[in-house]
C-alpha cells in the first residue's frame, strides 16, 4: 500500500460510464482512500505502469486495442508483482476461471449488483495475497542464496576430506573374537607405530581408550552372524604421532563349518579429519535443508489460498442469485479470513526466523478445530476424503497461539486425508482429560509400523516422499505442541489406521470464554 492508508488504483476502462461507476464507488469509501488513475487503452496502461507505481490494476477485458484475455496476457509482463482484478461486463464463468488460471487475482462483473464493499474487499484481498506471495518469494530467494553459499563451502570441505582419505592406505587386520591379532599389514603397523612382532598373538583390547569403546566393539562382534556377516563401526586408538585418532572399521566374520565365529577381518581408515570437520558439515547440511523448509512454508500458505479460491469460486457461482446474499457474504468473509491467515503465517515465519515468541490467548479449541477443517477441506475433497467432527461440549479454553495450533491440526487432517488412495474417512475428536484438552485425528488408512511411528517426528522423514511430502509437517507440529506445554503421540498398527493424539494444558479448571 502507498502513503498513509490509501491504494493507488490503475483502472483500465474505455467506457466513461463504467469508469465513472467504479470511481464513484471507490471514492465513496471513507477508509481506505483510493486514488484512481484511468487508462482508456491498454497501451496507455502500459505507459503508466512503466512511469509510476500502483497497488492494484482493475482491467476491463473489452478494450479498443485488445479483446478478451489478450489484455491480461499483455499486461502480465508489467504486473508480475502487481495484483490484477478483472472488472468486466462479460458474465461467463468459463472466462472467469480462465482469467484466474492466467494470473488474475479476482473476477468481478460490472452490473447493478456490484457494491463498494464487494469491490473494496476484492482489492484488499488481492493486494494482501500478492504481498504474501512476494514475501515468500523474497524469503525463498534469500534462503536459496544462503544455501548456495554454504553448499559451495560444503563441497570445498568434502574435497579436502577426500584428498586426506585418498592419500592414505587402508588398515587391514585379522583377529580372534578375544582381540588377538593373527595378521596385520604394513599400513596398520605404521599407523599404530608397532612392528608385526609387537602385535601378532597379542590382543588390542588394552589399547582401546575406554571401557565403553571395548563394549561397543564387543557388541558389534556379537551382532555378526552367518546371515549378517558384516558390521560397521568407529573407535578411537593411538596413532603414529601418539595422539588419539578416530578410525572407521568394517568387520567381516569368518565361520567354521558349524557356523561358529572363529575369526574376523577388519578394514579401517583414518577419519580424524572428518570428525574434526563434522560440526561444520552438519551446519552446512542444515542450511542445505532450508529449501525443503521453504517447501513446508509454501505448503502452509497453500491451505488458506486453496480455501480462499474455493470460497471465491463458490461466490462466482452464486453471484447472480438474489437469494444467495448470505452465502456470498460468508464466501467473501472466508476469502478475507484466508488472506489474513496468509499474512499471519508470513509474520510467524519472520518471528520464527528472529526467534520471537508468538502471542497467545484463551481460545475455544472446538472453534480452532472447525477452522482447521475449513482450511483442509479443499485438499481432502481432491483426495476423496471426508472429514467428520465429534466435538465435546463445555470444554474449558486453552492458552494457545490460535494460528499455530490451527496449522498443526490442518496439517494432521491433511496428512490423514492423503494416507491412502481411495476413500478415506478422517474423524477429529475433542475431549476433556485430567491433564487438559485432548484432540485426536484418526483415519482408516494403512496405519504405521513401529519404525514409522518412532521416526514420524524426525525432521525431513516422510512416508510420502514420492508424492512430494517434505517430512517437515509432523516435526514442526511436534515443536509447536511442545512449546505450548503439550504433547503429541501416534497410535495405531499396520492395517488398522492411524490416530494422532494432541494433549494441551488448560489455563485453569474453571476458565470460561466470554
Amino acid at each position: 500500500m502507498s502513503e498513509g492508508d490509501s491504494f493507488r488504483v490503475l483502472l483500465v476502462e474505455d467506457s466513461p460510464l463504467d469508469a465513472k461507476l467504479v470511481t464513484s464507488l471507490l471514492e465513496a469509501v471513507p477508509s481506505p482512500q483510493f486514488r484512481v488513475h484511468r487508462a482508456e487503452q491498454l497501451r496507455t496502461a502500459v505507459e503508466l505502469l512503466s512511469k509510476q507505481p500502483f497497488d492494484v490494476v482493475l482491467l476491463d477485458l473489452m478494450m479498443p486495442d485488445c479483446n478478451g484475455l489478450e489484455g491480461l496476457e499483455r499486461l502480465s509482463a508489467y504486473t508480475t508483482d502487481l495484483p490484477v482484478i478483472v472488472l468486466t461486463g462479460v458474465t461467463d464463468e468459463g472466462v472467469a476461471l480462465e482469467a484466474l488460471r492466467r494470473g488474475a487475482e479476482d473476477y468481478l462483473v460490472k452490473d447493478v449488483a456490484i457494491s463498494d464493499s464487494l469491490l473494496v474487499r476484492s482489492i484488499r484481498y488481492s493486494v494482501e495475497r500478492k504481498r504474501a506471495e512476494l514475501e515468500i518469494r523474497r524469503l525463498n530467494t534469500e534462503l536459496e542464496e544462503r544455501v548456495a553459499r554454504r553448499t559451495a563451502q560444503l563441497r570445498a570441505s568434502e574435497e579436502r576430506y577426500r584428498n586426506v582419505v585418498e592419500g592414505q592406505t587402508e588398515l587391514i587386520v585379522r583377529w580372534l573374537p578375544d582381540g588377538t591379532h593373527t595378521f596385520v599389514n604394513e599400513a596398520y603397523c605404521r599407523y599404530f607405530n608397532k612392528t608385526s612382532e609387537d602385535l601378532l598373538g597379542k590382543s588390542f583390547f588394552p589399547w582401546m581408550s575406554s571401557d565403553d569403546e571395548r563394549a561397543a566393539l564387543q557388541n558389534r562382534v556379537a551382532s555378526i552372524t552367518v546371515e549378517h556377516p558384516v558390521a560397521h563401526g568407529e573407535h578411537k586408538g593411538v596413532g603414529l604421532d601418539g595422539e588419539t585418532r578416530w578410525q572407521r572399521w568394517t568387520e567381516r566374520g569368518i565361520f567354521d563349518e558349524t557356523g561358529k565365529l572363529i575369526e574376523l577381518q577388519s578394514v579401517g581408515q583414518d577419519v580424524t579429519e572428518q570428525k574434526l570437520t563434522e560440526g561444520a558439515l552438519r551446519r552446512a547440511e542444515r542450511l542445505a535443508s532450508i529449501g525443503t523448509m521453504a517447501a513446508g512454508i509454501a505448503h502452509e500458505i497453500n491451505n488458506p489460498i486453496a480455501a480462499a479460491l474455493n470460497a471465491a469460486e463458490a461466490a462466482m457461482r452464486f453471484k447472480d442469485d438474489p437469494e444467495a446474499k448470505h452465502l456470498l457474504e460468508r464466501c467473501l468473509d472466508n476469502v478475507v479470513r484466508s488472506a489474513h491467515r496468509c499474512r499471519l503465517i508470513v509474520e510467524n515465519v519472520l518471528k520464527f526466523a528472529r526467534q520471537e515468541p508468538t502471542e497467545r490467548s484463551l481460545v475455544d479449541i472446538n472453534s480452532v478445530v472447525r477452522d482447521a477443517k475449513v482450511s483442509a477441506l479443499p485438499h481432502a475433497e481432491r483426495e476423496n476424503a471426508t472429514i467428520d467432527l465429534q466435538l465435546a461440549n463445555d470444554l474449558p479454553p486453552v492458552w494457545i497461539n490460535e494460528l499455530e495450533i490451527e496449522q498443526v491440526l490442518t496439517n494432521l487432517i491433511d496428512n490423514a486425508s492423503r494416507s491412502a488412495e481411495g476413500p478415506i474417512q478422517v474423524i477429529v475428536r475433542t475431549a476433556r482429560i485430567k491433564e487438559g484438552i485432548r484432540i485426536s485425528v484418526a483415519d482408516n488408512g494403512p496405519g504405521m509400523d513401529v519404525e514409522q511411528r518412532q521416526r514420524a517426528f524426525d525432521p525431513f522423514y516422510s512416508t510420502r516422499q514420492k508424492q512430494g511430502g517434505t517430512g517437515l509437517g509432523l516435526s514442526i507440529a511436534h515443536g509447536i505442541v511442545q512449546s505450548h506445554g503439550g504433547k503429541i503421540e501416534i497410535a495405531g498398527e499396520p492395517g488398522q489406521g492411524t490416530t494422532i493424539i494432541v494433549d494441551l494444558p488448560i489455563q485453569s479448571e474453571d476458565a470460561k470464554i466470554d
